[in-house]
């Protein structure tokens, strides 16, 4: 019985935050209210509270579960045969497949940044936890000679976080926005820093 009760509490705190992600996302991290969540949730308020007392825990609960489906991602690249190509598909899936609401809730904590300290923090755990997982990547792929042997591998990370805050930022604000072409552009980008060493100069080319 407590193991049944314990996977039917997963599955209400899944249901709620599914639920809040779209309140979320059609009317902001302000703008829904805790019955709004509940109506989406179809719960009672008295119930809803059982498992987050907060929109901050919403959040974070957010977070939690895409970090793990990250975590899951990031790990098989470790034995992937073709790592560029794992690499790719799973960049693919976070910044093109990766539902809009999604997206826009990303946006939306990162609004909450510089007013809500506790989304602060989760941001700031979000980032490094992200930090973690891209630069061990590029580690194995310098390990294997897909780099070269001194690419400056922070420097590209960190451009990879730039450029995908701001690929979804564009999935937000337009509607018809094609972030595909964009991600071709950024692993082209990634390619010329993490390669150049090993590329002629500009000199030699005639």
């Amino acid at each position: 019985m407590p193991r049944i009760d314990s996977v039917q509490r997963t599955d209400k705190k899944s249901a709620i935050l599914d639920a809040a992600e779209r309140c979320f996302a059609r009317s902001g991290f302000h703008g829904a209210s805790m019955s709004e969540i509940c109506a989406e949730a179809g719960m009672s308020p008295g119930n809803l509270y059982r498992y987050f007392r907060s929109k901050e825990q919403m959040i974070e609960g957010l977070c939690e579960r895409d970090l793990a489906a990250a975590a899951h991602g990031f790990d098989a690249l470790a034995t992937a045969p073709d790592l560029w190509t794992a690499f790719r598909a799973l960049a693919h899936m976070h910044l093109v497949e990766e539902p809009r609401d999604s997206c826009a809730v990303w946006i939306e904590t990162l609004s909450e940044v510089a007013r809500n300290p506790q989304i602060a923090a989760l941001r700031l755990r979000t980032d490094n936890f992200i930090h973690e997982k891209l630069l061990g990547a590029l580690k194995i792929a310098q390990s294997r000679g897909q780099t070269a042997p001194h690419a400056d591998l922070e420097r590209t990370v960190q451009f990879m976080m730039t450029f995908a805050d701001g690929l979804m930022l564009r999935r937000v604000r337009d509607e018809a926005f094609d972030p595909a072409p964009h991600l071709e552009i950024m692993f082209e980008v990634m390619r010329t820093m993490l390669l150049a060493p090993l590329l002629p100069s500009n000199d030699n080319i005639t």
